[in-house]
């Protein structure tokens, strides 16, 4: 209950950020390690490294207007 409290406490541009960054880049990492495991023969994982780019940096971009505006919230809130 807490982390969900937590969660709504953010802005909306920061939660889509961080969510973009997971579900961008958690495809190529988990073929990675399937990889490095010796579970599959990843050979080329250009299709996953074209997500993770293209969803890398414009999750940042959200990210960094997300916290901004989720700090700039938290101090005009009355304590």
């Amino acid at each position: 209950m807490r982390v969900k409290l937590f969660w709504n406490k953010l802005h909306i541009l920061l939660r889509v950020g961080l969510g973009l960054l997971f579900f961008g880049s958690t495809p190529l990492l988990i073929v990675i390690a399937l990889d490095a495991l010796s579970i599959i023969d990843a050979g080329n994982g250009l299709g996953f490294g074209l997500l993770t780019l293209l969803t890398f940096y414009p999750s940042l971009v959200l990210i960094v207007v997300g916290v901004v505006l989720t700090l700039v919230k938290r101090m005009k809130k009355p304590k």
